[in-house]
């Protein structure tokens, strides 16, 4: 019973701030895991930059991708934005 009072908060925890989102790393994919920087029970992430091909300009984003950007910025890199100049998404990227 002990056990179950240590391992199920930890579990919590880890699921609330570990996150990850894939890259590809010589043809294959691969997992990147992180830390949070704020809790979410989201797990998986995209990180619409993971891809070098994937290089756009924030007018060249959709509504998806701008959202994809903000969760990933806030979750991944604790940058909280709403994307509204090419320099806030230039900060998303460089990180």
């Amino acid at each position: 019973m002990k056990f179950l009072l240590i391992i199920v908060p930890t579990i919590l925890v880890a699921f609330l701030y570990i996150g990850f989102y894939e890259r590809m790393e010589d043809a294959y994919p691969e997992k990147v895991f992180f830390i949070k920087k704020y809790p979410t029970f989201q797990i998986k992430f995209e990180n619409i930059f993971a891809y070098e091909s994937d290089d756009k300009k924030l007018s060249e984003l959709s509504d998806t991708e701008r959202q994809l950007v903000i969760q990933y910025c806030k979750y991944r890199l604790g940058v909280t934005t709403t994307l509204k100049n090419q320099n806030e998404l230039e900060e998303c990227k460089k990180r």
